[in-house]
């Protein structure tokens, strides 16, 4: 099989073939990622091919020794730091019933298969809404090692690797966002334990 550098290598002549290989080798983790950044699945479908559409457009620029992973995540980080910033100008307040809407959404599909009980609904997305909340509140250098590390299935060294840090970095940064995380939701229901004891 083609290493990512070498499938760059024939991008950067234009093969359509080997930027096909590529997208199907990339685009589920950059879709996870952003899922987890924005919390919202049509937002982290557009941005995975958007970002996707740069790697195309930027190919010229990358060096077949550097991680293509490395490069992907630099222009997946700033599209969601240019949209984000973006959605703060345009909606600067959220209402409490505007962030349910789409969690209640998400809960749903996750839970079809247990069906579970209007009360236990309720109690579902409250808990999602709070986790949600409390993930996103974390600063951003712990948050990224924490979904990279929750959501994108990755080891410490790979994430070491993709954001240019020591891997006793990541180790510091993940304890301090799980502690922070433990004091904040202070909650023993099953669907937040993951959270507490990762």
């Amino acid at each position: 099989m083609l290493t990512d550098a070498e499938l760059m290598v024939r991008v950067q002549h234009d093969d359509p073939e080997a930027f096909a290989l590529l997208v199907q080798r990339h685009k589920p983790w950059l879709t996870r990622l952003l899922y987890h950044l924005f919390w919202n699945r049509e937002e982290a479908e557009d941005g995975s091919q958007e970002v996707l559409l740069r790697l195309w457009l930027a190919r010229g620029r990358y060096e077949p020794t550097a991680s293509l992973k490395t490069f992907l995540f630099t222009i997946a980080r700033n599209y969601w730091h240019n949209r984000s910033t973006r959605v703060i100008r345009k909606h600067p307040a959220v209402s409490l019933e505007d962030q349910f809407g789409p969690t209640a959404r998400v809960v749903i599909e996750e839970l079809a298969d247990r069906s579970p009980t209007p009360e236990q609904q309720v109690m579902e997305r409250y808990e999602v809404f709070h986790i949600r909340r409390a993930v996103d509140q974390l600063p951003e250098k712990q948050r990224l090692v924490f979904i990279l590390s929750q959501y994108g299935d990755m080891r410490y060294a790979e994430i070491a690797e993709l954001l240019g840090i020591p891997e006793g970095t990541v180790k510091s940064r993940m304890a301090t966002a799980v502690e922070t995380l433990r004091r904040g939701l202070k909650a023993s229901s099953p669907s937040l334990r993951h959270f507490l004891t990762c």
